[in-house]
């Protein structure tokens, strides 16, 4: 019975030391594994999400762009730079603080999902930084090589890989659709994913185009055919999805392999005009419906729907 008690309390431990979070300035901090964070620009003063009164009345919004940092022997892999902070005038000197705290004297490595502005908003905090190299999609980022520090950024191919140290690898599969290059970074048997917004976050991932659409729908095949596969080592009753807006989720646990089979079966509905979809409004007006199918949502166009489907 002892060995027992001393088994659950340092399974308690172990959890509990997982899921500790703290504070520092506009971020907020949490372990997801050992040597694996989350890095989410929101705080208790301003928290990820929408912000409504005692009444129920929509007072603003704070749509947080996640970091994850995940530290190996030799090097710190961080992904993506979030939102640009205005709210909180120690933003530079907080991220700085807290991605050095965890890599420590590892060489520091970052690298971004894809070419939108919130997620590269705090490239100020490295761009000058001598000690951060930058490791990037060239089919993505090289057109805009200009924003990154040109002796200390590497332009990477597809299906390219980086290893950290101490067995911890992550490898890469490039996924086109939200943009045209947009990329998944896979913890190596560890079933974890980072997927910034190639496959949304949980509310709808946004296809801008009819030509993306049709790229997502190859990309969705592409991903499944790569989790499939046996060599690369992912099982798929374990994966957790850990996408670009982490709050977006809404109310569930968590994302898993089964989210991105919904959306196969969602696009499969699409064609035959059959998905459900609700109107929405939005300030791109092109993305006008949300079409849903189990825990997947594609936020695209009603029109270029109908037209997919004839």
């Amino acid at each position: 019975m002892k060995k027992i008690l001393t088994l659950i309390v340092s399974l308690l431990f172990v959890f509990g030391a997982i899921a500790q979070s703290f504070q520092k300035g506009p971020y907020t901090v949490t372990t997801l594994a050992t040597g694996v964070y989350h890095i989410e620009d929101g705080n208790d003063s301003n928290p990820a999400g929408v912000h409504s009164d005692a009444t129920g009345k929509t007072t603003g919004q704070n749509n947080c762009s996640d970091m994850y940092l995940i530290v190996g022997k030799d090097k710190a892999l961080l992904i993506d730079l979030s939102n640009f902070i205005k709210w909180d005038a120690t933003a530079v000197e907080s991220l700085r603080s807290i991605v050095y705290e965890k890599a420590e004297t590892r060489q520091l490595v970052i690298t971004v999902t894809h070419n939108h502005g919130d997620h590269l908003g705090m490239l100020p905090a490295f761009a000058d930084d001598s000690k951060a190299t930058f490791w990037l999609s060239k089919a993505e980022f090289e057109a805009v090589a200009n924003k990154f520090p040109a002796d200390r950024t590497s332009f990477v191919d597809e299906n390219a890989s980086i290893d950290l140290g101490g067995n911890c690898i992550v490898n890469t599969i490039e996924m086109p659709g939200h943009t045209a290059h947009s990329i998944l970074f896979f913890l190596k048997d560890q079933n974890i994913v980072f997927t910034g917004d190639a496959i949304g976050s949980g509310s709808g991932v946004w296809l801008f185009n009819y030509d993306s659409f049709m790229l997502y729908t190859k990309s969705i095949d592409k991903l499944i055919n790569y989790l499939n596969d046996k060599s690369n080592h992912i099982d798929t009753q374990k994966l957790i999805i850990y996408g670009g807006h982490f709050w977006q989720k809404g109310k569930v646990e968590k994302l898993t392999a089964q989210y991105i089979f919904d959306m196969k079966t969602l696009i499969g509905k699409m064609g035959k005009g059959t998905a459900d979809v609700e109107t929405i409004s939005n300030f791109i007006p092109f993305l006008n419906g949300n079409f849903k199918y189990g825990t997947a949502t594609i936020t695209w166009n009603k029109e270029a729907a109908a037209k997919y489907a004839e």
